[in-house]
């Protein structure tokens, strides 16, 4: 193990030149080296805040899809100890930051009391930040732990647990190369939530046994429930009023659009009432300029959902989304969804067109989703490649409503059917907080 940190902390050194390297030409690590700038003194100061009457706990989130899966358990925590709970939050992504900091209603919790990046993995800053907030556990989230925090958080015994855990067979930290250094850090959190059965084996052989595993399912479900139930935004009245059917491309990116766009071209000629809404995984000014470039490519007219009012008279068969925080509601307004990073790192989020009863589309990259590949199982979620995959299966299910109809009603079931697992992380992470009292 120690060579093996060594070697870490080499490629964190190395990783943190490079990203300064690269920052300027590079917008978003730019922005996260800024946020990072002057640290010690933001935390030195947000610490001097907390009242600690009760309990602090840190959880620690890598972007906005992490963040919506601790949130259904920050709100239960919350819920049950009361005033007496006092969280401390960071990010690793600048998007997360950006998108808690402008867009999530989430921040008024009130026992959220600290805010801020966290730091670059070292040895120094983790003992600094341990130092710095003295929490009585770290909760981390899916699969962002950092070895040198939770080393130290380790040495210190303070109860580390890992909601949402995820572990999948494809995962590098399965390699030969990382399997025994990332064993060695999961054998020393005190418990694991995973969000499967599978995953919930996978822990057990890579822990040697020493932390204690409990399947809980995935709070994302808790999460995308409790909006869709709780939601009370509207959408332009143009897009209802314009008549189509609605598909909804969501978190794409431009190996998406290389498919999505000319397979709804070609969609278009056999169903010319069909219509698109591309919703960009990351809306940057280039981004939105290479996507308008492709769908001039393709002769398709679009509108920017910035500009629709209610009272527009929505013609084009396109709509752009052109800033954040849209995605989740628009999801509404479709028939079929696509979700797009799929052919980069992963699929994104495809439980919040499900439980919209939408069957759902992506590309060949799943295996990082447990909910991608069940909705595959059941006939409600298909994988397409091609533009022509694209145009062929989307169109067959707007050519029978009914058998879109079932197969999105069996995505929405298959998503209610797994709501519950914030009480069991709860309930796991009060059991460790009372151990450690008793200790």
């Amino acid at each position: 193990m120690t060579l093996q940190l060594a070697a870490y902390d080499a490629i964190i050194r190395l990783a943190a030149f490079g990203a300064r390297a690269a920052a300027p030409f590079n917008d978003k690590i730019a922005e996260g080296l800024k946020g990072r700038e002057g640290f010690k003194a933001r935390w030195s100061e947000q610490a001097l805040a907390f009242e600690r009457k009760g309990r602090l706990i840190w959880f620690h989130v890598s972007s906005v899809g992490e963040f919506e899966q601790a949130k259904p358990v920050i709100n239960l925590l919350s819920g049950r100890l009361g005033p007496s709970l006092e969280i401390a939050l960071t990010f690793f992504s600048p998007s997360g930051m950006r998108y808690y900091r402008s867009f999530d209603s989430s921040k008024k919790i009130p026992s959220i009391k600290f805010l801020e990046y966290l730091p670059v993995d070292t040895a120094h800053n983790a003992r600094f930040c341990l130092d710095t907030l003295r929490p009585d556990m770290l909760v981390f989230v899916k699969f962002d732990i950092w070895p040198n925090l939770l080393i130290e958080a380790s040495r210190r015994k303070i109860p580390l647990v890992l909601v949402s855990g995820t572990l999948s067979p494809g995962s590098r930290r399965l390699s030969w190369a990382a399997k025994r250094f990332y064993g060695d850090l999961y054998s020393r959190l005190s418990a694991v939530a995973a969000i499967s059965r599978e995953d919930a084996e996978r822990f057990e052989r890579h822990s040697s046994g020493a932390a204690e595993i409990t399947v809980a399912g995935d709070t994302r479900f808790d999460q995308v429930c409790q909006r869709v139930d709780n939601s009370s935004v509207k959408l332009p009245a143009a897009i209802a009023a314009g008549g189509r059917t609605w598909i909804i491309a969501g978190s794409t990116w431009p190996r998406d659009e290389e498919i999505v766009i000319p397979g709804f071209a070609d969609l278009m000629r056999s169903h010319p009432g069909a219509g698109l809404i591309i919703v960009p995984h990351e809306p940057t000014k280039e981004r939105l300029a290479q996507i308008r470039g492709a769908l001039d490519a393709s002769n398709l007219s679009y509108h920017l959902l910035s500009s629709l009012v209610d009272d527009s008279r929505l013609t084009e068969p396109v709509i752009l989304a052109d800033g954040v925080g849209y995605l989740a509601e628009l999801y509404r307004a479709g028939v079929l969804a696509y979700v797009g990073g799929s052919f980069t790192t992963g699929v994104h989020n495809v439980m919040e067109p499900a439980v919209l009863k939408l069957s759902v589309f992506f590309g060949p990259r799943i295996d990082n989703s447990y909910e991608a590949r069940k909705l595959v199982d059941l006939g409600s979620g298909k994988i397409v490649e091609t533009a022509r995959d694209f145009s062929r299966e989307l169109g067959a299910l707007i050519s029978d409503p009914a058998l879109a109809e079932a197969k999105g009603a069996a995505a929405a079931h298959f998503v209610r059917n797994h709501c519950g697992a914030a009480v069991v992380c709860v309930d796991l992470i009060e059991k460790y907080l009372k151990r450690d009292t008793q200790d």
